[in-house]
């Protein structure tokens, strides 16, 4: 039931403003110091409420929304105040930093209470949440009862603007509820503002030229490659990319975060080199003479902490919406940056019909191609490994959202082997890696595509927000299966322990960490349940699995250990500073 013109106020203008702009589902834990905003989101028309039960699952969960909507509509969150905003920074960070468009509006105690004085506690759960949350977000704004429809269209805005982020809106008790002359026609008014100032900041046509003059650059190599990062998706142009590729014959490789932009089986398709990589990946990444970045943050886990070198023998053009990440390749040699938005690519398509030299084609195509049937010789199995899983989910994921976990060493395993299918998108917390936000991501997912969701955790990540489970009872999205796998503990940690130190601490059962039966779990949450363990076992599930089946939990019993495939070596040396092995020597 929608709110009658005398009970309008604050709080419901701006979840109706939210609504409005496109997003469609909320998702919120409720808490006193935000019970207007509770009252406007069970309210209003066309808004779907999905209620969390814990604040950092609520922001995760908008951010798998925003995600599986391909970043075309921003997520949605609603919390209360003091704990309610502590509890989602760790959700917060790992939005903001894959660039997700996402809209939290949060709970505060009354005007009058808020801490004066400067000392440790003061109001009724009150946390200094503005120092808090700032760095944390792209923009922080706290409403008043006056002046606050343009302070909420400014900040709605810089959701989309340029590079999309988080904005936390924080609108204090009193004026949630402070009664205001708004209805539909406010409402829609205030929408058109914002796109009109989405559209005001987001001019591309000086961009266009100079995205044209880096592609054109591309054309003109004897060994081009274009690498394609998840700022492609973020502005939009994945259709565009592909027909770039595709029209010209570019060999491509993608970060983690964009490589189901192609089908991973393309033929111009070739990985996503770095640091835990087909040793194929990086090699045609060596050997090329001119390479062109879209839209990439070339992070120091991509890049293996060897920025300067990712490609360095090669011309290289960074094109990015950010200056500040373009600052990082600031000198590089034979180097340039151009800061540009993405959104510019449609008027930016080459109108040559220059292709990429056959040569260089056929020889990234061989090189792929014996890479991966090396890869066969020495990890196919008739067991159920990761890497076995990785090959048969991937012929599955056609059409389906998959959210593996966003760290651990299952996860990373599974990521490093699948290929994605047609129409699947595939992606996790890749800017922080948090442990736990696969399962909250993938429930946001959910209501995000019309496409059923898969994800796929480690039996130690998922413990950090099993609770999502009840969630997933409350609401049921159907065809959503959470594949938990069991390898015995945090294997990434005890591998990395046994490694450095020859001993185990709080990594599994014996060492301190104890994780329980998940067969007894989902009984608990009254999810269906089903344990596999063998490769047959995974084939006739998946099989027999259909998109509107109810969701449920399936336990895959993985091996504890197993190889990951070509990977850059961590050393530790005498002075206790880790050293990483050059990409150059990247081998089994």
């Amino acid at each position: 039931m929608s709110l009658t013109p005398s009970l309008s106020n604050i709080a419901s203008h701006a979840v109706a403003l939210v609504t409005a702009l496109g997003s469609d589902t909320v998702f919120s834990l409720t808490g006193g110091m935000a019970m207007h905003l509770n009252r406007a989101v069970a309210s209003e028309p066309g808004l779907k409420a999905v209620y969390c039960q814990h604040e950092q699952a609520v922001v995760a969960a908008a951010e798998g929304y925003a995600k599986a909507a391909d970043f075309r509509r921003a997520g949605f969150a609603v919390v209360t105040a003091g704990p309610g905003v502590s509890n989602t920074v760790t959700a917060l960070l790992s939005a903001n930093g894959d660039s997700t468009p996402l809209i939290v509006l949060a709970g505060q105690i009354k005007r009058e209470d808020i801490d004066p004085f400067g000392v440790r506690t003061h109001g009724i759960q009150e946390i200094p949440s503005e120092a808090l949350v700032t760095p944390c977000v792209k923009k922080f704004a706290r409403l008043d009862t006056t002046g606050f429809r343009d302070l909420l269209v400014e900040t709605l805005a810089e959701a989309f603007v340029g590079r999309p982020g988080v904005v936390f809106i924080e609108i204090p008790l009193d004026v949630q509820g402070a009664p205001i002359p708004s209805g539909p026609t406010e409402v829609a008014e205030d929408a058109a503002r914002v796109r009109a100032l989405v559209a005001a900041r987001t001019s591309t046509a000086g961009d266009a030229r100079a995205v044209r003059a880096a592609l054109d650059s591309l054309l003109a190599a004897e060994r081009p490659l274009l690498y394609v990062g998840n700022g492609c998706r973020i502005a939009g142009v994945e259709a565009q990319v592909r027909a770039f590729v595709e029209r010209h014959r570019i060999p491509a490789v993608f970060s983690w975060l964009s490589f189901d932009i192609l089908p991973g089986r393309h033929p111009l398709h070739f990985g996503c080199p770095g640091g835990l990589a087909p040793i194929s990946s990086n090699r045609i990444l060596g050997q090329a003479d001119h390479i062109v970045f879209l839209g990439a943050r070339l992070d120091l886990g991509t890049t293996a902490f060897q920025r300067e070198a990712f490609g360095g023998q090669a011309e290289r053009v960074f094109v990015d919406v950010d200056a500040a990440e373009l600052g990082k390749q600031a000198g590089f040699a034979k180097s340039r940056t151009v800061v540009a938005d993405l959104r510019a690519l449609p008027d930016a398509l080459p109108v040559s019909g220059a292709s990429a030299p056959e040569a260089w084609i056929d020889w990234c195509q061989a090189e792929h191609r014996d890479y991966l049937a090396e890869e066969v010789r020495r990890l196919a199995t008739d067991n159920l490994t990761v890497y076995a899983l990785a090959q048969r989910v991937s012929g599955w994921s056609a059409n389906r959202v998959v959210v593996p976990a966003s760290s651990g060493y299952a996860e990373e395993t599974l990521t490093r082997f699948f290929t994605p299918g047609e129409g699947c998108r595939f992606f996790n917390g890749a800017a922080l890696g948090a442990m736990g936000m696969g399962l909250p991501m993938a429930l946001g997912a959910a209501f995000g595509s019309a496409r059923p969701t898969a994800c796929f955790d480690a039996d130690g990540g998922v413990m950090l927000n099993i609770q999502e489970l009840a969630t997933v009872r409350q609401f049921g999205p159907p065809g959503f299966v959470l594949f938990v796998m069991n390898n015995d503990g945090y294997e990434s940690i005890r591998s990395s322990q046994l490694r450095h130190f020859g001993a185990v601490y709080g990594a599994d059962e014996p060492s301190g960490v104890f994780i329980p039966p998940f067969e007894k779990l989902a009984d608990a949450y009254g999810l269906p349940f089903a344990r596999i363990a063998t490769l047959a076992e995974l084939e006739s599930f998946l099989a027999a699995q259909v998109d509107d089946s109810p969701p449920m939990l399936v336990e895959l019993i993985v091996p504890p250990s197993e190889p990951r495939g070509p990977a850059v070596k961590t050393v530790i040396q005498a002075d206790g500073r880790p050293v990483t092995s050059p990409l150059a020597e990247i081998d089994w």
